[in-house]
């Protein structure tokens, strides 16, 4: 007798008796605690003085450094991305304090806001990072290759090696933002209204198609599983 496969409890709408906390879903020694420990220890008054004190409020200087430095440092360097991540991802909510910048306001405060700071504080950020074995520069930089960081163990020249290709990565950027202006113009990602008119028949449609594909798979395997058992049975009978 075939013992049916058992499966563990799934339901999207199962209704907790607290919300959970973004920061309980946290690691305790994730990589973006440590992002985090890092701008709330720096001295933050010159983030401050570059504000004024007229117009519209603005978002935290220390919230928006801290998403784009963790942005950075998970490789993801598009405004566009970083903005999509502050909505879809939990390092990124738990980060910003559930703040979703877009990405013009991402943009303006890295270009405007920031240039002379950011590049300062990712390079020692980098260098923290790499000090307790969270990432690798052979591989965070492959295009220095691994005997470009030779000479780790002397201070002042790993800041400068480590300066240097920190400020090619933040030319790069720039280019990156060029070819996202010419891809979508002054529109955001796709995902938030390239889907509008997808009503319920495109989405039956769809199922349907799946559907039959499936079948007709499953089909073929169970006539291959007939076919495997008809050859047993005609081997037991010869033994």
């Amino acid at each position: 007798m075939d013992k049916k496969p058992s499966f563990k409890p799934y339901n999207q709408g199962q209704i907790t008796f607290l919300p959970p906390s973004l920061e309980d879903l946290i690691p305790e020694n994730h990589i973006v605690r440590v992002v985090d420990s890092a701008i709330e220890s720096i001295d933050t008054k010159p983030l401050y003085e570059k504000y004024e004190g007229v117009g519209a409020s603005s978002y935290n200087p220390v919230m928006m450094l801290k998403i784009i430095i963790y942005a950075y440092t998970q490789k993801i360097f598009s405004c566009r991305s970083i903005a999509k991540n502050c909505r879809e991802n939990i390092m990124f909510m738990w980060l910003s304090g559930m703040n979703m910048p877009d990405y013009k306001t991402i943009d303006r405060f890295r270009i405007e806001r920031m240039k002379d700071i950011i590049p300062d504080i990712f390079t020692e950020v980098i260098a923290l990072l790499h000090s307790k074995g969270y990432i690798k520069l052979e591989r965070y930089f492959p295009d220095a290759g691994k005997d470009s960081w030779a000479w780790v163990k002397n201070p002042r020249r790993f800041r400068e090696g480590l300066r240097e290709k920190c400020e090619e990565l933040f030319e790069s950027i720039d280019e990156i933002e060029r070819q996202d202006t010419r891809e979508y113009g002054e529109g955001d990602l796709p995902e938030l209204d390239a889907g509008a008119n997808i009503d319920a028949q495109s989405i039956r449609d769809t199922t349907d198609k799946i559907n039959e594909k499936l079948d007709m798979r499953l089909g073929d395997r169970m006539s291959r599983w007939d076919g495997l058992k008809k050859l047993w049975r005609g081997f037991s009978r010869t033994k």
